[in-house]
């Protein structure tokens, strides 16, 4: 019997192995097993080494981290004993689904192509990770039936800034800036006034990086244009058809005007409504955008000393935190559904927000406010 799964797999292997690949933009996807063996009582460590195979000439990346034959061979490799999900997270640094995370490798081993660049953003939406909806809301993100980017996405300190006039766009990221890294990005929330905030929050920083955490601090200080921009990109990308758009359009250009904003943008793209609806994705990719409302780009505490978008992953298996008001606690995050992802981890958010003066919230993934003096 084993050497006929054995001889099954090789079948599988050699025959993705010699499909031809191609720069693609994006990259169909499904919920069946195409080309890959699916899990079958191991987890999927079938797939993994399956998937190890076919990808081993690509180039491919999920969250920033390489998947190389390699890596896929080694977690393929996981004792029976230990759990594959813990592995995969501890592998990839990032709070992986496991069986939508296969599903994405069975994909791209069907399409072949030759590059493959699906940041965490991407990755959060399409369900491959953890999205703030598994985990909140009981409303877990389904990968599979959407058309997922692929491509490099762009990055908004290497584009030019649209000029007054320009159409929706990705160079509209490039307007506005936040603070270009994070000590200036830190240094923004003393200077609106938010020193103590910086304190707690600098405090929380070094402890989780100390004990091995990887943290990014992804923006603080906003200016009002920026957020209306990244609002309107967000709405924009979700319109399906010509009166979605008619209609988004029309309640921009009025907060536009209404919020003493007068920023040179045309939102309706010249070319049609459907070229309209790819300018603002190609914009919400820009800014990295996975949530946005309008009371939060009129009301956003961005806008002051008040928030900071935090990303921190690769949480140890066991975590000490004390807290500035001298709280100390530690959690034990060795279980295997333990997503070692600050932003999705309820205990230990909870714990934070009553012991340094913040609020997470919960449906913004990165997002975190100043609770002090509310």
């Amino acid at each position: 019997m084993r050497y006929l799964q054995t001889l099954t797999t090789l079948t599988v292997i050699l025959a993705i192995s010699a499909a031809p690949t191609w720069a693609a933009e994006t990259l169909k996807t499904n919920r069946q097993w195409d080309v890959l063996p699916s899990p079958n009582g191991d987890e999927g460590r079938q797939t993994l080494a399956a998937a190890a195979q076919s990808l081993a000439s690509l180039d491919v990346t999920l969250a920033a981290e390489p998947l190389t034959e390699q890596r896929l061979s080694r977690l393929a490799a996981t004792p029976a004993e230990d759990p594959l999900i813990r592995a995969l997270r501890e592998s990839l640094g990032q709070a992986i689904d496991r069986r939508d995370f296969l599903l994405f490798l069975d994909d791209v081993a069907r399409a072949q192509p030759e590059r493959v660049r699906v940041h965490s953003g991407r990755a959060r939406r399409a369900g491959i990770l953890l999205h703030p909806d598994d985990v909140f809301k009981g409303e877990p993100r389904r990968y599979g039936g959407q058309t997922l980017a692929i491509a490099p996405p762009p990055r908004p300190p290497d584009l030019d800034p649209a000029p007054d006039g320009a159409p929706l766009g990705e160079r509209w990221s490039a307007r506005y800036p936040n603070p270009p890294d994070e000590t200036e990005r830190l240094r923004a929330l003393e200077a609106a006034g938010g020193g103590d905030f910086r304190e707690r929050i600098e405090q929380l920083i070094d402890q989780l990086r100390d004990q091995g955490a990887e943290v990014h601090v992804l923006s603080t200080v906003r200016r009002r244009e920026r957020g209306y921009l990244m609002y309107g990109a967000f709405t924009l990308s979700r319109a399906s058809t010509r009166a979605q758009v008619e209609q988004r359009v029309e309640e921009l250009d009025r907060l536009n005007r209404e919020w003493d904003l007068d920023i040179p943008i045309q939102w309706q793209h010249p070319d049609g409504w459907r070229t309209t609806i790819e300018a603002a994705k190609e914009m919400a990719e820009a800014y990295n955008v996975v949530y946005a409302t309008r009371h939060g780009a009129r009301h956003s505490n961005h806008y002051g000393a008040g928030a900071i978008d935090l990303s921190v992953t690769r949480l140890p298996r066991n975590l000490r935190l004390q807290a500035p008001d001298g709280a100390e606690r530690t959690f034990d995050l060795n279980g295997a559904d333990e997503p070692r992802d600050l932003n999705l981890t309820p205990r230990l958010i909870e714990w934070i927000e009553a012991h340094y003066g913040v609020r997470k919230l919960r449906s913004d993934y990165p997002h975190w406010g100043n609770a002090s003096g509310d």
